[in-house]
């Protein structure tokens, strides 16, 4: 029996995503095994990764002079002002957009620090505890990470640390099922949270799209200790492909890789810091590294 070939004018796709996804993949020390550790030691290296190519829109002067032409700072919608109980400010607030980069706004110094730090406990501290996790899912257990947080907290042992940070994402408003990759109605799943709705709401107000999107009703957290990373997907199970999504980056500055519909567009590196969003309206490849 003969093996069957490709036709000879077909041309085999080639993956430009995993090659650039692995070059920034920086593990911690404690994410390395000890053959990894011995090698950097020894070549006194953190394996030589050169960061120039990232984008960089919270510091312009660090970009190359071809980056900084892909770079245009956009105005942000006149009806973003401030209110009281606002969770953005536009205060000292930028929008940018990437040529080459279509659907993918960025928006940075919104988000006051102390309102970051906010939400980064909040994310811990009540995010965690949803019935829906990945944890959850391994153990088939609704109330495995009820907690999980409290015990890290008030129980700082190895044991308690460890457990928590097996945690990587929680479900938050309508339930979103990875294996299936699909979103499920789910009668006892609690709604989406008032804030998390008021902090997409006025992203969407200071971007100037909120006349034309929908309100949100469901989100995911992800919770990613230093040495960790969310590797490349395709954001296309949403029922609406035109409504935006919005991310938000909190901690450790980490390197997002704005990627295309297949794995054979090069991803476009950029820095995230702390208090960053990301609105994107059109399927993307992205990953993150933190």
């Amino acid at each position: 029996m003969l093996a069957q070939t490709a036709p000879s004018d077909q041309v085999p796709r080639v993956d430009h995503f995993r090659p650039i996804e692995k070059y920034y993949r920086r593990r911690g020390d404690g994410h390395k095994n000890s053959k990894q550790r011995r090698r950097e030691r020894h070549q006194n290296t953190d394996g030589g990764v050169d960061y120039s190519d990232v984008i960089d829109v919270h510091c312009l002067e660090r970009n190359t002079e071809a980056q900084r032409i892909r770079i245009r700072c956009v105005p942000l919608s006149p009806h973003g002002t401030s209110i009281p109980g606002a969770i953005l400010s536009p205060k000292h607030a930028e929008m940018f957009e990437i040529d080459g980069l279509p659907g993918l706004c960025i928006l940075i110094n919104a988000m006051p620090r102390s309102t970051q730090v906010e939400w980064a406990f909040r994310a811990v501290r009540e995010y965690s505890q949803n019935p829906f996790t990945n944890v959850s899912n391994l153990t088939k257990e609704r109330d495995a990470t009820k907690n999980m947080w409290k015990h890290a907290w008030k129980e700082p042992c190895e044991a308690s640390w460890k457990a928590f940070h097996a945690l990587r994402w929680a479900n938050v408003g309508r339930h979103y099922d990875w294996t299936e990759r699909e979103y499920l109605d789910t009668p006892d799943m609690p709604p989406l949270p008032l804030e998390l709705e008021q902090l997409v709401h006025e992203v969407f107000e200071m971007t100037g799209m909120l006349a034309t999107c929908k309100a949100a009703e469901s989100g995911i957290v992800n919770f990613y200790p230093a040495g960790t990373m969310m590797g490349g997907h395709l954001d296309n199970a949403e029922d609406d492909m035109v409504n935006p999504i919005v991310s938000l980056s909190l901690g450790t500055q980490c390197i997002y890789l704005q990627g295309g519909l297949t794995r054979e567009t090069p991803p476009t590196p950029l820095w995230l810091c702390s208090g960053i969003a990301i609105v994107t309206s059109m399927m993307v490849a992205s990953t993150a590294q933190l």
